[in-house]
């Protein structure tokens, strides 16, 4: 079962910090996508980004925080610099090291995959599938398995 969580909404800022976000309840995995755009305010975006992760870390989840955050992860610079700092406060950690963007004259790397359980992502790739000028970002991620078969437990009462 999924649910979205709507109460996350009200932090949306259009071009600065859109996003959706969704829990796996099941496998206790909540899934946030997030956009801003190259004309977005940075300040926003970091201000908001840091509160929906104070929101969420609390609940003992595995979070996956993904999107196009238009901040280059290849660069120094102090973006990177504080984005870095504000995802090591959380014990968050970057699963991508390569280009997602590709032109003739740069490769930058914009689109992120987070997460607080690197163990939980099984496997990730980034390909061009030719739709767009960013890369896709595929991820397998391990979720527990849960059986459907009710377990009986006895128990036995002593006087």
């Amino acid at each position: 079962m999924t649910k979205e969580l709507n109460s996350l909404n009200e932090l949306g800022e259009e071009k600065s910090f859109e996003q959706s976000v969704i829990e796996l309840v099941r496998y206790a995995i909540i899934v946030i996508c997030i956009y801003r755009s190259p004309n977005g305010k940075t300040q926003t975006f970091f201000n908001k980004l840091e509160i929906i992760i104070q929101k969420l870390t609390g609940k003992y989840k595995t979070l996956i925080l993904c999107g196009d955050w238009n901040v280059n992860f290849l660069q120094t610079s102090p973006h990177t610099r504080e984005l870095n700092n504000l995802l090591l406060r959380y014990n968050l950690k970057n699963t991508i090291n390569v280009p997602t963007r590709i032109t003739k004259t740069t490769a930058t790397l914009l689109n992120v995959v987070i997460t607080n359980d690197k163990t939980c992502i099984n496997s990730l790739r980034v390909m061009d599938l030719g739709l767009s000028d960013h890369y896709a970002q595929i991820i397998s991620v391990s979720i527990p398995e849960f059986s459907n078969i009710p377990h009986r437990i006895k128990k036995r009462q002593f006087f």
